[in-house]
């Protein structure tokens, strides 16, 4: 099983230079000492600002197990005393943290030849109405379809969370810049192109109904704050 953790810091005005600073020094710490623990940085370019996400994938619980959390990582990198006051600096410029860990759904994705670690990252962040799992999974599945058939240049990656909310699902769309927006079909223009005007339609409709929150954001990739895997 495929797994991707994702920490998600919010920063508080007036702290973020502070904030970067501190992050900077892991993620140099972490390079020159190769450590095992991997991780990308994406910040929120385009959406509710001041947000950090740092992504971490492991083959499975095993995995993310053995790799340990991120204080253990601190703490490792910089001793136990040193750590201890780096978190604490660090909790100090943050609103709030929040960690999920999800799994990846490859069959509700079209991601052959995807970029790993794009620039940029349209992501769509969907919670389900209750029972209406299924409903949405057959929408997004229908998506991930219609893709090859109008518009082979799209990819889009779909996963779907397990710690945190369980009716939430996460899909991904890389970017290599941010003109590619341009040319984006939206869902309903995407599955009527794709399946025709009546049965697109449908689809479409039904996908939405069985969503109960539905939010957009572009992340940008912060190579300096990342120790990515080679």
């Amino acid at each position: 099983m495929s797994l991707l953790e994702v920490l998600h810091h919010s920063v508080r005005p007036g702290q973020l230079d502070t904030y970067e600073e501190k992050i900077r020094q892991l993620s140099e710490r972490a390079g020159a000492r190769k450590d095992s623990f991997h991780w990308n940085t994406f910040q929120t370019a385009i959406g509710d600002l001041g947000n950090f996400h740092y992504s971490s994938a492991a083959e499975g619980w095993a995995a993310l197990q053995k790799r340990g959390n991120a204080q253990q990582l601190v703490e490792r990198l910089m001793g136990e005393k040193e750590g201890r006051r780096w978190l604490a600096e660090t909790a100090a410029c943050l609103v709030s943290a929040t960690q999920t860990v999800s799994m990846d759904r490859p069959e509700l994705s079209y991601a052959e030849g995807a970029t790993l670690r794009p620039p940029f990252a349209l992501v769509t962040v969907v919670r389900t109405r209750p029972g209406e799992q299924e409903a949405f999974e057959e929408f997004i599945r229908k998506i991930a379809e219609a893709i090859p058939k109008v518009d082979d240049r799209w990819r889009l990656v779909t996963r779907q969370i397990v710690i945190g909310n369980l009716r939430e699902y996460r899909t991904v769309r890389p970017l290599q810049d941010l003109a590619q927006l341009d040319s984006l079909p939206q869902p309903e223009a995407l599955l009527g192109q794709a399946f025709g005007a009546a049965e697109g339609g449908l689809i479409y409709r039904n996908g939405m109904a069985a969503i109960e929150h539905v939010e957009r954001r572009i992340l940008a990739l912060r190579k300096e704050l990342s120790n990515p895997a080679s």
